[in-house]
């Protein structure tokens, strides 16, 4: 029997690595000559570089960047076996990098996340697949085109990065590597730059935001948009508006988190003659069977004649909903009575619930 066991990180407790050697460990317990394939996953948020380095064979490496409010930070990114080279915004301008009590999206910037890009771009990397969850910026990827050699100036000639101020961009300074790099990004949202669904309206307070600065913000972005006179698209909202950025002074491409990563990956090469595809998550709800990862990869795996087991840290929602998306689903909760606990148990809980499920489908 051949099983890939293709999870996401469940947030805030286990990478996707960890997740598949917690499932391989149990299933090869219960059941020893089944022939067990790792392939660790990712959307395209916090994690991404590690899921994808693991599940390749590629390396790990680090730069010194500008954090998202100016403290350096170190910056981790991947170099593939293929010659990709895969990044996240988030090691360089994440929300995790900033202190609860710090967080303003009105200062932070994707500085960071442009001193990485240039770096790679520089050491002779053209194709380059970036991750941009879990953002602490809503500057419309200004900060990334600066890195760049961007420079934007007020209406009196004077540089700035305040959005609303912004009157003239000038490019005549911009790494000349940029324009041969196909750069490919995992998003996996698809709210507009701009409006009451667009980047500062629907993660500006997560990250900070009062409703006085949603609106400066807002202002700012189409302020950007007027200037740039690139139309919009789907999921230029994402990472506070980088996603339009990306697109705009980068000619990147947007593309769905998941199936980017699973292509980036070879997940589709992993699943050809496999019976089961076993995939997880912190929690599943009703978003889950809308074109998230698991269930991405659920269709992947019926595309290819096998079946989907889901474990997760907690079904919530329409149950049906489950079971139309996956052939099997489980949560592997054992009864505990707050999240702390869950949290703190998830690791014995995952094995004990993969290892329970191969027991009796050993028998």
């Amino acid at each position: 029997m051949k099983i890939v066991v293709a999870p996401d990180s469940f947030k805030g407790n286990m990478r996707s690595a960890q997740v598949c050697e917690i499932v391989k460990k149990a299933i090869l317990q219960e059941m020893s000559d089944a022939e067990v394939v790792s392939v660790p996953m990712a959307d395209g948020g916090e994690g991404t570089v590690e899921a994808v380095v693991a599940a390749t064979g590629g390396t790990f490496e680090s730069l010194k960047v500008c954090g998202p409010l100016g403290d350096p930070v170190e910056a981790q990114y991947g170099l593939l076996p293929d010659g990709t080279a895969i990044m996240e915004m988030a090691s360089a301008s994440g929300i995790e990098l900033v202190p609860a009590d710090r967080l303003n999206p009105m200062e932070a910037t994707t500085y960071g996340t442009g001193e990485l890009l240039r770096h790679l771009l520089e050491e002779g990397h053209t194709s380059i697949v970036m991750g941009i969850g879990g953002s602490a910026t809503v500057d419309g990827g200004v900060g990334m085109a600066q890195a760049l050699g961007y420079r934007f100036f007020d209406a009196r000639g004077e540089e700035t990065r305040v959005l609303v101020e912004i009157h003239s961009i000038d490019d005549s300074q911009v790494l000349p590597e940029l324009e041969n790099a196909k750069i490919r990004i995992a998003c996996d949202v698809t709210n507009p730059l701009t409006g009451p669904n667009g980047a500062a309206a629907i993660f500006g307070p997560q990250k900070g935001a009062t409703p006085e600065m949603v609106e400066v913000l807002d202002a700012g972005l189409a302020n950007l948009q007027k200037l740039l006179g690139v139309a919009g698209a789907p999921g230029d909202g994402a990472a506070g508006g980088l996603g339009y950025g990306l697109r705009a002074f980068c000619n990147a491409e947007i593309l769905p988190g998941a199936a980017l990563i699973a292509d980036t990956v070879g997940l589709s090469d992993a699943l050809a003659g496999t019976d089961l595809l076993i995939t997880g998550e912190g929690r599943t709800d009703g978003q889950t069977a809308s074109g998230k990862l698991c269930s991405v990869l659920a269709g992947m795996a019926r595309e290819h004649g096998a079946k989907s087991l889901l474990l997760s840290g907690a079904l919530q929602g329409e149950l049906d909903l489950f079971t139309d998306t996956f052939d099997y689903a489980f949560s592997i909760s054992a009864g505990h009575t707050s999240l702390e606990a869950c949290i703190a148990h998830a690791p014995e809980d995952l094995a004990f619930t993969a290892r329970n499920l191969f027991h009796f489908a050993a028998r």
